[in-house]
Formats: C-alpha cells, structure tokens, sequence
C-alpha cells in the first residue's frame, strides 16, 4: 500500500511537470508575414524538418484560404519572454512549418498559383497579380494559432512535434533525428551537405540543390551521417536488430557525436571534404553508379546507389586516413570491374542492408583499391 502511494505521487509530479500549458491566438497572414521578417516568428527551429511543398499543394493552400476553407491550427513556442530591444516575444514553429512557408513565399511572389481547380483563372498567377479584393481577403484571413508556454522543456517541444506530426506527412528517419539530435554535430552534418563535390557524386544540381528529393526528405543530410558511422571500420560493429536495425546504427553515431568538442567536429568537416574531394577528382561524378553486366559489357542502372557510395566512400576514407593511400585514378578500371564480378553486384542489390553484404562490398573495394 505504501508503495502505491509513492507511485501514485511521482505520478502526479510528473503529470505536473509535463503538462503543457497552452494559450490560443489568432493573427491575420499580413501580420504574420511582417512577423516571420522581423523574426519574431521562426519558421525553421533546430527540429524542423526542411519546406518539403511543392507549388502545386502550396496553391491548394492559398486556395483554401481564399474561400475561408478551414485549416488546421498552427502550433508555435514562446521562446525568448521579452526582448530588450523590440519588447516582443519571440516564436518557433512547432508544428505548421509547411503551410506558413506556403503562405510567406506566395506573398513574397516565389510561385505561381498551380493545379487549383476552383478558382482556375488564378493558375499563373503570382501574389502581385490578384485583384485587390482578393489580395485584401488573403491578407486579412485570420490564422488560429496554439501557444506553448515558453517555460517547458526543450525536450518536451520535440515530443509535441513527433506526436503532432505523426498524422501528417510521415517524418523521415533524419528528420526525426533531426528533432532528438539537435547540436553541433547535426549542424555540421547539415552543412556538410552543401559541398559541391559531395553534391556533385550525389547527382544533386549544384544551382538547385532544394529541388532534389533528396534535400526535400533530409536524405542528404542522412547520407553525411552514413559516412561517419561506417569510416574507421565502424561497419564492422554493425549488428542487425528485429526492429530498426542499421537506422539505430545511424541514430548511435548522432548520439556519440552530440557532445563533441569543436576539435573533434573540425577534423571531422576536414575528412569528409578531403575524402570527396579525391573521390571526385579520381572517379569523377557518376562515381557512385551501379553497373550490371550486359554481354560483358557494363550497363549503366543508376548514377547514384547508396550500397556503392558506402563501399567506395568508407574504402577511400580509411585507405587515406587509416593507410596513407591518396591517389586511386590508377585503379578506376579495376574498380569498375567488380560490376562484372556476381558476388560484388549482389552485394549492391536486393537486401543491401544485410550485414554481410555490406561487410563484403566495403572490404572487396579496400582490396581493390588498396
């Protein structure tokens, strides 16, 4: 009996503390566009997933706030109480991220209405090209809001956005990582992203890089992190689980690499950017393709395939790093006779994840190319 009344008081004490205090709030769209310029609204906090709309469902957003269609509720986070400055609190989006940056590129004219189908005549046109009673409509339609009080945990706020989000569109395995991993080590990864060899062997435009699926999903950002849970022979303590498997592998690396000194970070950063760099220089850009043998001629099947990026990116990074090999141009033909070779391709192909698979294409290309 005592023991079920000290349960039942950590019980409340943690119903207590987790609670979420909550105060609704509407703003019109005018006002929230001058707010997300002045920073006062942050469209994109740590645990954002990045804009993933196109045009087309952006449109259909506009659309429905033209003809006053209902939209869901936008949940922001009271971060900053006063600033000394402006005298005005400062707002994350929590959940709502998609339709605010539908809402502000639209009324900075970064699209054109597209595929609405009530209001057709308006397909073409951008913000400035309404009629004035139309623009005043948009500009004047109120936007519900829910507040959370600023003084919950920052934790707590990741949780509020993987539960609302779990009706929504499905967050990727980074994104969410994203979310729980916030720090140097994610931003770094993000960074990452953006360098121009690595852009350049992931067939991503250098001049539109936010157009690829790839960016749009965190994908890119996945794949930085791919590299550093596999380099340094980390592929070998790779163990597969009933459940998640090699994304509790990734996960682990973001956790070991969360609370890292900046010297750690920057041997990191140089790594990575010497280790594409080379690859890029020695292979070129489809130097993560996937051939199949066709009548002893090599087929190309895709510019870019994950299972050969951690074969050829691990191998070249620990032979440079690990051995001191720095020139692979040599060993390019040799390289890509392995597409020849049966075993290397299965390796690549169907259940790439498996464990063994992944050990025999890693260490196959380290013979080859050491």
């Amino acid at each position: 009996m005592d023991n079920l009344k000290y349960n039942l008081t950590s019980l409340q004490e943690k119903a207590k503390e987790r609670t979420v205090k909550t105060q609704g709030i509407e703003y019109d769209i005018e006002t929230l566009i001058k707010k997300i310029d002045k920073g006062v609204v942050k469209l994109d906090p740590d645990y954002q997933r990045r804009h993933r709309w196109d045009d087309k469902t952006s449109s259909r957003l506009i659309e429905s706030l033209i003809l006053n269609i209902p939209i869901p509720i936008v949940y922001i986070s009271q971060d900053v109480d006063v600033d000394s400055e402006t005298e005005e609190s400062r707002y994350s989006v929590i959940d709502g991220q998609q339709r605010l940056t539908a809402m502000y590129n639209f009324l900075k004219n970064k699209y054109a209405l597209t595929g609405i189908e009530t209001l057709d005549e308006l397909n073409g046109c951008y913000y400035k090209d309404l009629p004035p009673f139309l623009i005043r409509r948009l500009e004047e339609r109120s936007v519900k809001c829910l507040r959370i009080d600023s003084t919950i945990d920052s934790q707590v706020k990741y949780d509020i956005f993987e539960r609302l989000n779990s009706g929504s569109i499905k967050l990727e395995a980074q994104e969410l990582r994203n979310a729980v991993y916030s720090g140097k080590f994610n931003d770094l990864c993000k960074s990452l992203c953006s360098n121009v060899n690595f852009r350049k062997l992931l067939q991503i435009d250098i001049d539109t890089p936010e157009m690829n699926n790839r960016v749009k999903k965190m994908e890119d950002v996945e794949i930085v992190l791919r590299f550093f849970t596999l380099i340094d022979n980390n592929y070998e303590n790779y163990k597969k689980t009933k459940d998640k498997g090699f994304t509790d592998f990734l996960s682990a690396t973001m956790k070991r690499y969360s609370q890292a000194e900046d010297g750690e970070l920057l041997t990191l950063k140089t790594k990575f950017e010497k280790t594409f760099f080379i690859i890029n220089r020695d292979f070129g850009d489809t130097a993560f393709a996937k051939y199949k043998d066709d009548d002893e001629n090599l087929k190309l099947q895709s510019k870019y395939n994950v299972a050969v990026f951690d074969a050829l990116a691990t191998t070249c990074h620990d032979l440079i790093f690990n051995e001191g090999i720095f020139e692979f141009g040599a060993k390019k033909q040799e390289f890509l006779k392995l597409f020849f070779d049966r075993d290397f391709y299965d390796s690549i192909s169907g259940s790439y994840l498996d464990i063994t698979k992944l050990k025999f294409r890693i260490e196959k290309v380290k013979e080859i190319l050491r």
